[in-house]
């Protein structure tokens, strides 16, 4: 495979288990993707009113934690609820943090909202009177003006958001297709696309994707003056009864969730790494059991040799 990166995604899910405990089992399965070669931990934000035992919803502080507890992994949202906060204090918490932890931290931006009316008014009333989209769209733009437009904001605006001078954290620009590159283009985000949102139907076609993903990164880095990154997120059961164990979770996302093997699995991101020619596989695994989901994370470790490969990256 080319593609020799391989990240993970947790929602913070345990079966069977208080949030506490499960917010503890999060920390442990991101101390053991570390220790395994994964390339990133990111955490996703969502606010579930329906499932109780859920270790977190917006995930800022947990990132901040496990940063401060691995030395290499890569740790971020995936995503941040864009439309629901303030962009200076998005902005703020992911600045700082990104640079206590040596630029290892990832911002993503997602348009996803709470369900709930009443959530969505408690976060930002806006939403429901601007509309999610203009939202979305608008604080994006906020966010990244902040971060790339420092010197000017300051000056001009007497905004200043320490460090000033300071590394700016990854953007991401996450969806469920190539829709929107464009936008990415002009955020400086690089781009995430989850095959499990939107009821799979990315994975439905693959025709002329990876020339529209290379027509995004030339578009990119003549802009940018850098190459970004392009990561494709699935969802996966592995589970050898083929069964998912977190139900709920699949449930109030609707997601598509591919029911495995091993060998399966093997096999579609082979035939995916040369299809779409993408940098990295984001894999979420909806195993609710804790001692099996850092089973199989160990189990793809070894196949694909990741504690070999971010040896061999750290040392050039």
């Amino acid at each position: 495979m080319k593609t020799n990166s391989i990240g993970l995604l947790e929602l913070g899910y345990r079966s069977g288990k208080d949030s506490i405990t499960a917010l503890n089992d999060v920390v442990d399965y991101a101390l053991h993707a570390e220790r395994l070669g994964y390339s990133r931990f990111w955490l996703a934000e969502h606010h579930y009113s329906d499932i109780r035992n859920l270790a977190f919803s917006n995930p800022d502080i947990l990132i901040a934690m496990i940063a401060g507890m691995t030395e290499k992994i890569r740790v971020g949202s995936a995503g941040t609820s864009v439309p629901s906060y303030s962009p200076y204090a998005v902005v703020t918490n992911y600045k700082l943090i990104n640079n206590i932890f040596s630029g290892r931290i990832d911002l993503g931006l997602s348009k996803g909202v709470p369900e709930s009316e009443h959530t969505k008014n408690l976060l930002n009333p806006d939403m429901l009177e601007k509309g999610i989209g203009n939202v979305f769209k608008e604080n994006a733009e906020e966010i990244h003006n902040l971060l790339y437009s420092e010197t000017e904001k300051n000056e001009k605006q007497g905004i200043l958001i320490p460090p000033y001078g300071g590394l700016i954290p990854e953007l991401w620009y996450l969806s469920s297709s190539l829709n929107n590159v464009d936008d990415a283009v002009n955020l400086h985000a690089n781009y995430c696309v989850s095959s499990f949102h939107n009821n799979g139907r990315f994975l439905q076609d693959l025709e002329g994707k990876k020339e529209e993903i290379t027509r995004y990164k030339d578009s990119f880095s003549e802009k940018n003056g850098f190459v970004p990154q392009v990561s494709l997120a699935l969802a996966i059961n592995l589970s050898e009864n083929h069964i998912v164990k977190s139900d709920a979770v699949q449930e109030s996302e609707s997601f598509k969730i591919l029911d495995l093997g091993f060998e399966q699995l093997f096999e579609l991101l082979e035939t995916l790494d040369e299809k779409l020619a993408i940098d990295e596989f984001i894999l979420y695994d909806t195993e609710g059991d804790s001692d099996r989901k850092t089973a199989n994370a160990e189990t793809i470790s070894n196949f694909f040799n990741l504690q070999s490969i971010q040896h061999e990256n750290a040392i050039r």
